[in-house]
């Protein structure tokens, strides 16, 4: 059984990253206006792949977000501090991913595993409630796709695939823009291993439980070496 504890909480672990990249990352839902506005709303996403192809193209730049000397517009200026925040807890997830497999192939620090799988559950949901400040001009009507993608990630060309995620335009009006279903998946792995751990160890004898509190301290022998009478 211990075996099988540690080999299902460092897969639940491992499975933090899968969700990452295999599952949605942003989701973007617009409703259109002028000649495509028919009563319908246009839902974009983007995943771990497509961010990468971006990038490595050149197509998405993602520097004016981050530097001082950025040409975005002072409203988007004002919130990334929101998007930086919410980057830094995706990360401490991901950290905590790492640490709890750590725990589960070199101790029996159940306790330390509940409690980290409630860091990482909390830092999804904070990283996705941070996210969603940043993107509060944009759903409420301040602003645009089109003030923020051309410059400040399609460097002002809009094309192929591009153009299609912006939803043609990117001028309507955006009615959803959050954080994918890989955050909420991320999250849903860090309870399934709280409700793992807790069963776990609920069902662990009492002398296990003392052992794992106070691990017996192994004695070192002393061996004396008898002087021979002359």
């Amino acid at each position: 059984m211990k075996i099988l504890n540690r080999i299902v909480t460092f897969v639940l672990a491992l499975a933090v990253f899968p969700a990452l990249v295999t599952r949605v990352l942003i989701r973007i839902v617009e409703e259109p206006k002028g000649f495509m506005a028919q009563d319908a709303l246009i839902e974009t996403t983007l995943d771990f792949g497509q961010l990468v192809d971006y990038i490595k193209d050149g197509t998405l730049n993602l520097s004016n977000l981050f530097s001082s000397s950025s040409n975005l517009p002072g409203e988007i200026l004002k919130m990334k501090g929101w998007l930086i925040a919410s980057l830094v807890f995706i990360v401490i997830a991901l950290l905590i991913a790492v640490v709890i497999m750590g725990c589960a192939l070199f101790t029996r620090a159940h306790k330390t595993v509940m409690g980290l799988s409630v860091g990482g559950a909390l830092s999804c949901f904070v990283a996705m409630g941070l996210f969603q400040k940043f993107t509060t001009p944009f759903t409420e009507g301040v602003m645009t796709l089109a003030d923020l993608l051309p410059d400040s990630f399609l460097g002002g060309e809009l094309v192929g695939g591009i153009a299609e995620m912006l939803s043609i335009t990117g001028t309507g009006d955006i009615v959803v823009f959050q954080l994918g279903n890989a955050f909420v998946t991320m999250a849903l792995i860090f309870i399934g291993l709280l409700l793992w751990t807790i069963a776990y160890y609920v069902t662990l004898p009492a002398e296990e439980k003392a052992s794992i509190k106070n691990p017996p301290v192994k004695e070192k022998k002393v061996k004396v070496k008898a002087k021979k009478a002359k």
